[in-house]
């Protein structure tokens, strides 16, 4: 189950002969009735030309319908013949899914730098829309660059509707390019609540706040990131408000549905064999909280420690001192797979084979307390492997 378990929502993946390979590149998300939309975006300045138009397409008014995703290009850094190409692109989907233009967004992945081949993706349109159905897994896998899996989710809600209760559904990629604000992935979300669309929009940007952008892999940031919800209201609930009981539960599970991507995205960066979790406590703030756990999840040396195995928690708290946050070291305490090894400024002992045993696990928590107050924050990353550098310097 995936961007098609709400109910009115059909999903296909084909290949367009984008990437050499052969394999899916071409996805697309479509609504049977028209859906507000809620995004998050990139920082980055140089954002791609598809995302320059779907930005431009959410700044109208009117709903959406339909997410366009190709993979093998990012469709970025390609000057004006890019952006007109990008709108040939959509113009010709509005066409056969006969709708309007600014109810159709797309997302691209890839390599930067290159136009995407026109006549490859409006000639695939036709069998694109064909092949819309039940077909979510084959949409998520057609997002796919240098990820090993695809990644989904799918979850129902404690809000009732006329037509059941409502659903969310997801579907996500990353791999490498992965850092805070956003990380270098797409995602797009689909839920059958009727909802408004500030509170949707709100939901949206904690959900992201609590998952997406606390996952790094490489400290790079893409041009591309894109996070999109649509909501066709089909489960025909009563209309969720913000700071409405209702709201905090469907924010809930639409946290949790990110939150599930977002460590599917970080186990699955490249090169990598074990998923990091870095959970702060005791943090003076929450930004404070975010901050050290980003860093310490970002650190290559703390990466590749945990790849080779190693006990070096030294290079843990090294990172964690070079934050602009409030801490003691007097007060903090830190355990490394959970055995403690430091405790209000001191060495504490452990077991060496006990600690190799638990460094030897695909998933290793790291829990630092600082002591300075009730925030904490969780985030995710990856060990750092040889592996990847022979990706990306074999990547085109």
């Amino acid at each position: 189950m995936s961007v098609t378990y709400p109910i009115g929502f059909l999903a296909a993946g084909i290949s367009a002969g984008i990437k050499p390979s052969g394999k899916k590149d071409l996805a697309l998300v479509f609504s049977k009735e028209p859906a507000i939309a809620a995004a998050v975006s990139t920082t980055n300045k140089f954002k791609a030309a598809s995302l320059l138009l779907s930005l431009s397409h959410l700044r109208q008014a009117g709903e959406k319908q339909a997410v366009l995703l190709n993979s093998g290009n990012a469709n970025a850094i390609n000057g004006k013949e890019g952006m007109a190409i990008t709108n040939r692109i959509v113009s010709a989907l509005a066409k056969a899914l006969k709708i309007d233009l600014p109810s159709i967004l797309f997302a691209s992945t890839g390599k930067i730098g290159l136009l995407l081949p026109e006549k490859k993706i409006t000639g695939a349109l036709s069998k694109l829309v064909k092949n819309l159905g039940q077909n979510g897994q084959a949409a998520a896998e057609a997002i796919m660059t240098t990820d090993r899996v695809s990644k989904e989710t799918a979850r129902e809600t404690n809000i009732s509707g006329r037509k059941g209760m409502v659903r969310l559904g997801g579907m996500a990629k990353g791999a490498g390019m992965i850092k805070p604000e956003l990380a270098t992935m797409l995602a797009v979300l689909t839920t059958d609540a009727v909802i408004e669309k500030e509170a949707l929009q709100m939901a949206l940007r904690e959900a992201v706040n609590q998952s997406f952008n606390l996952i790094t892999i490489d400290d790079d940031q893409s041009t591309n990131d894109f996070v999109v919800i649509l909501a066709n209201g089909e489960a025909a609930n009563r209309r969720i408000k913000k700071e409405t009981k209702e709201f905090y539960l469907f924010q809930e599970e639409l946290t949790g549905c990110c939150l599930e991507l977002a460590k599917k995205l970080a186990a699955d960066g490249e090169g990598a064999n074990k998923l990091i979790a870095v959970k702060v406590t005791g943090a003076w703030s929450l930004r404070d909280a975010r901050r050290v756990s980003r860093r310490i999840a970002g650190s290559n040396l703390v990466k590749t420690a945990i790849a080779g195995e190693s006990p070096n928690w030294g290079r843990i708290l090294s990172s964690a001192g070079s934050c602009s946050a409030r801490m003691n070291p007097q007060k903090i305490s830190l355990s490394l797979a959970g055995t403690p090894v430091f405790d209000a400024g001191e060495i504490v002992a452990y077991p060496e084979k006990t600690m190799q045993k638990a460094l030897a696990a695909s998933e290793i928590e790291i829990e630092l307390d600082l002591g300075m107050g009730n925030f904490s924050a969780t985030a995710y990353g990856c060990d750092l492997t040889e592996d990847y550098v022979k990706i990306n310097k074999e990547y085109s």
